[in-house]
């Protein structure tokens, strides 16, 4: 309860003094309750504040962002297993014209990756700014990607591997981004981190789609 101010004592005639006290000590405790209930609202935000916090740490665990310092590193898990094209991916694409690339996965040894696994791939494309932004649509607001932005990854018994196919289309000239060249991203959900393995997804860097097919381009 909060204190009773001392000036009430100065009022002069009993029945206005005891009118005003009865008043004060009434809007005393409701002031009170006021201040109670602030503080239980206080403490169950604190408390879903640090839910919050620890359910995000476990997210950036699970889902590094791969454009930026791995924090795995940070708490000593490194991946221990990574993405890799079959084939070099080409760094000049023509626009809208499609393309295909198959990815693998090369574990480190002892690291035993089970022949019934299989691995949602997906593919996306990020800006070459020092903070990348994910680019989801072209300046006419389409998809900028057409085709396959997922894929299964399995094994192959015919190549004795992990492998996933991809046909697409990028439906934008990079000409139009930050210093004219755009990062391909291929990530891997982090299914076998249950068992403690964390896969390393595959960044091309300096991608430049063109307007046009020019094979003298590298």
């Amino acid at each position: 309860m909060l204190p009773i101010p001392k000036f009430i004592g100065n009022i002069s005639t009993s029945p206005e003094q005891s009118r005003i006290r009865h008043l004060l000590i009434k809007q005393n405790l409701l002031l009170s309750e006021i201040v109670s209930s602030n503080t239980r609202k206080i403490l169950e935000l604190q408390s879903i504040l640090r839910k919050y916090h620890r359910e995000e740490k476990l997210t950036n665990i699970i889902n590094p962002n791969p454009l930026q310092p791995d924090p795995l590193e940070q708490i000593s898990l490194p991946y221990k297993a990574k993405l890799k094209p079959v084939e070099e991916i080409s760094k000049v694409i023509c626009k809208s014209k499609f393309f295909r690339f198959t990815m693998q996965l090369k574990s480190k040894p002892n690291v035993e990756i089970l022949k019934n696994d299989r691995i949602e791939l997906s593919v996306s494309l990020y800006t070459s700014e020092r903070m990348p932004q994910k680019i989801m649509f072209t300046m006419h607001g389409k998809n900028i990607i057409k085709g396959d932005t997922t894929a299964i990854m399995a094994y192959d018994s015919v190549e004795s591997k992990h492998l996933a196919h991809f046909k697409m289309q990028i439906c934008e000239v990079s000409s139009h981004y930050f210093g004219g060249w755009i990062y391909l991203l291929v990530e891997a959900k982090q299914v076998l981190a249950t068992r403690g393995i964390y896969i390393k997804p595959y960044v091309v860097k300096n991608l430049r789609i063109r307007a046009k097919d020019n094979k003298n381009q590298e």
